[in-house]
């Protein structure tokens, strides 16, 4: 999920493991456990962009490695507040955290490093004057154990990946065991529906005292109303799976497997891909559709020129795992070969053209003829915003 779903989650389950004893300390440690398993994307500064690729979703968000780090941070952060300088060891933390976040949004390319530079410095600034009031004098030091203070971060860790698994990227929380990449499908990476009521919810908790019984109400209205619309999303994925099987059979469409997804930010207008030996056929349908059908079309392959280098090319190999399967290739000018992963849809709802899908690799050969990954290239999401908002709202309300 996005970063603001994952620290609000983590937020609220810290309060609701230590809010009692700690208030809003629990708070403010479960959202940086929330935001920790992502600050896997600082490997884009340092690893090769394949490797990076393969690298995010991967060891930070395993369930076992993340449940030994919890024990480590729960005594680390129990450790600190015992210590007379505990706020300036406060302060230097948040402090490298923030700069840790800004780099790694700086590498993702959000955002240039110069201005990925200066919010870190907005941020470190903001840091600084918030535990410089959180770690002031006339605060008590917690009574939390070294136990209590594991068990939040356990549970704000481990959280982070599970949650992640619902949606269609992939989460490796299963490592060291196995390196298979954990996807449900029936949530989007950004769902309003499930962070803007929770965040409020929060919000409203913040606002009371550690013992008011008020704060534990409202948290756990947040946690429970969070858990209805994703149990909801579970059973609207089977309902959206019937109707696809049914599109396919409509079409007399044979095919070996398929996968539905929801679009960006709902749960209302989803995607579906389904494979055969020849050509994936990709369709959307919304429940504002005037008929339950999803409008399918064909989409070729597109790898008979390329023979045995899928199976032996290692780049090729690591994009095929990421994507499950599901691509396109496309030949360009000189040695430039585009890599599309299909499961993610496009963003202007037509898959007319590849270049409309919105995970694309650029790759070239090197001097031995093996693929190397040099970016994503170009995309839909690079043009205008708003463009591309109204035609997933166009579609969502059944106007195709």
């Amino acid at each position: 999920m996005d970063s603001l779903t994952q620290i609000v989650l983590g937020a609220s389950v810290g309060e609701a493991a230590l809010g009692r004893k700690v208030g809003n300390r629990a708070m403010v440690w479960g959202a940086i456990a929330g935001t920790i398993p992502d600050l896997d994307v600082i490997s884009n500064g340092f690893m090769s962009p394949i490797d990076a690729l393969a690298f995010h979703r991967g060891p930070t968000h395993s369930a076992l490695y993340l449940t030994l780090f919890a024990l480590i941070l729960g005594w680390s952060v129990h450790f600190l507040y015992t210590l007379k300088w505990h706020k300036w060891l406060g302060i230097i933390g948040w402090s490298i955290l923030i700069l840790a976040t800004s780099g790694a949004i700086a590498f993702m390319g959000q955002m240039s490093l110069n201005k990925g530079l200066i919010a870190a410095g907005i941020l470190c600034g903001a840091g600084f004057l918030v535990f410089k009031r959180y770690f002031r004098s006339s605060y008590d030091s917690p009574t939390a154990s070294v136990k209590d203070w594991q068990m939040m971060f356990f549970l704000s860790l481990v959280t982070h990946p599970i949650l992640d698994c619902f949606t269609t990227y992939g989460t490796q929380i299963l490592i060291p065991f196995s390196g298979i990449r954990v996807a449900f499908n029936n949530i989007a990476v950004a769902d309003p529906l499930y962070t803007v009521p929770f965040l409020i919810c929060l919000l409203v908790a913040m606002g009371f005292n550690k013992s008011n019984k008020k704060r534990r109400f409202w948290n756990n209205v947040g946690l429970i109303i969070s858990s209805i619309y994703m149990i909801f999303t579970i059973f609207n994925k089977f309902n959206i799976n019937t109707i696809f099987e049914k599109s396919l059979q409509a079409n007399n469409i044979s095919y070996s497997r398929y996968m539905t997804t929801p679009t960006i930010l709902n749960n209302i207008l989803w995607t579906g891909i389904a494979e055969s030996d020849t050509a994936y056929f990709y369709g959307t349908y919304s429940y504002f559709d005037a008929e339950p059908l999803f409008e399918i079309k064909s989409i070729g392959k597109n790898r008979e020129a390329f023979g045995n280098v899928l199976d032996t090319d290692s780049t090729l190999k690591t994009l095929r795992w990421f994507s499950d399967d599901y691509f396109q290739l496309k030949q360009k000018s000189g040695d430039t070969l585009e890599y599309y992963d299909l499961r993610f849809g496009t963003f202007k709802m037509k898959a007319s053209d590849p270049d409309q899908f919105v995970f694309k690799f650029n790759l070239y050969k090197d001097a031995a003829a093996h693929y190397i990954l040099k970016d994503q290239g170009e995309r839909p999401r690079d043009a205008d915003f708003g463009d591309v908002f109204a035609a997933l709202w166009n579609r969502i309300m059944g106007r195709k």
